[in-house]
């Protein structure tokens, strides 16, 4: 904290230039590597197989296969030290019987979490006492979990997506379903809530579409998000395996079974057109990407493929690097919104931590990588 308090002073006597934060961070995340300095704990011989952190950067909570909940304090860390991140507490007899297939913090309090599973169930939590205090059953598999987190009349609003084609949404208050969203032909695989507009819905499913949602409306399906910007309803041939918005809510990535990215435009609902390549895992199973915070620039995309975690730039769509250190399918990424940060679990039973390089390392990564550095030349200092 002191070295922040440090910054903020040093900023408003205008001793560096209001960009070095940005510059800084945005070497620090394009370094990112697996940490030689952290590793993560655990207390089960199975799984993970999705990952959250808080708002604050304090802790991951974490799902497992078999349908264990564990939490891990991660703010607690020496530079140049070898850190353990523990499980500081975890449940499974209370937990679902079935996979865990998402799980969510409560945006504004971390005394709650909710947890989605193959058991046909989401589940709000109590983290104090590690028990759910409210439970709601479906007819089909919840493969996604969502909750708002913008603040408003919705924020007390769970997105569920179910393999019966649907999305439900339950209410934490009332403790009763509240809306039923019909439109997929197909598995509903994945749902977030927009960070623009807390009524505002996107969805994604093993029928190729992703559609925009206003939950205000009795025909709540607003926009169809199409490939080719044409009336074909289709974002992706194949089944949509991941969703993920940039932190300010401008674009949507998504992924699909027909090994694309593609990035959407959210204040038209476009295709950006951006040429990821074929970046994506020819796999139908959902997995979990995550994008870099605002204040790295450029942003990156962390998408799971196979074993490997593919980087690209979200705007460009190059291929920046690949994160290389699991030896089983990774299921999941979570981004720490707080400091250069990424976590990954995988089918290996490992959860692996990713940072920047000792101080040492980035002296010299800061000299190699300059976001802001001008590639022109002047033709007169060349003597031309």
């Amino acid at each position: 904290m002191s070295n922040i308090c440090c910054l903020i002073s040093d900023r408003q006597k205008s001793l560096f230039d209001p960009t070095y934060i940005h510059t800084v961070r945005s070497n620090q995340t394009l370094a990112i590597e697996i940490s030689k300095t952290t590793t993560v704990k655990s207390n089960s011989k199975y799984a993970t197989s999705v990952l959250d952190i808080d708002g604050n950067g304090e802790f991951l909570l974490s799902g497992g296969v078999v349908g264990a909940v564990s939490i891990h304090q991660i703010n607690f860390t020496q530079e140049n030290a070898k850190n353990e991140l523990k499980v500081i507490c975890s449940e499974q007899k209370a937990s679902h019987k079935y996979c865990i297939n998402s799980i969510k913090w409560f945006p504004y309090d971390t005394g709650i979490f909710i947890s989605g599973s193959s058991d046909k169930s989401v589940k709000v939590w109590d983290t104090n006492e590690m028990i759910p205090v409210d439970q709601f059953k479906f007819s089909g598999h919840v493969y996604d979990v969502d909750i708002p987190k913008k603040s408003g009349k919705t924020s007390n609003l769970i997105a569920s997506a179910i393999s019966d084609h649907q999305i439900k949404l339950c209410d934490i208050k009332t403790g009763s379903n509240t809306h039923t969203l019909k439109g997929h032909s197909g598995p509903v695989t994945n749902v977030t809530w927009s960070n623009r507009n807390s009524y505002a819905l996107f969805s994604g499913s093993k029928d190729g579409k992703i559609i925009m949602w206003d939950i205000r409306r009795s025909n709540a399906a607003i926009h169809y998000f199409d490939k080719f910007n044409g009336s074909s309803q289709i974002a992706h041939s194949g089944s949509v395996t991941s969703l993920s918005q940039t932190e300010g809510g401008l674009f949507l990535l998504s992924s699909g079974e027909d090994q694309q990215v593609r990035c959407w435009n959210l204040s038209n609902g476009e295709n950006t057109l951006t040429n990821f390549g074929n970046a994506a895992s020819p796999d139908c199973k959902s997995i979990k990407s995550a994008i870099s915070f605002n204040s790295c620039y450029p942003g990156l995309l962390y998408l799971p493929n196979d074993s490997d975690i593919s980087v690209f730039d979200i705007l460009t769509g190059d291929f920046i690097h690949s994160l290389s250190g699991h030896f089983g399918r990774v299921h999941a990424v979570c981004f720490n919104k707080v400091r250069p940060q990424l976590f990954s679990c995988s089918s290996d039973c490992t959860i692996l931590v990713w940072e920047p390089p000792g101080p040492d390392s980035m002296d010299e990564e800061t000299e190699k990588i300059d976001p802001y550095q001008d590639t022109w030349s002047d033709s007169d200092e060349n003597g031309s």
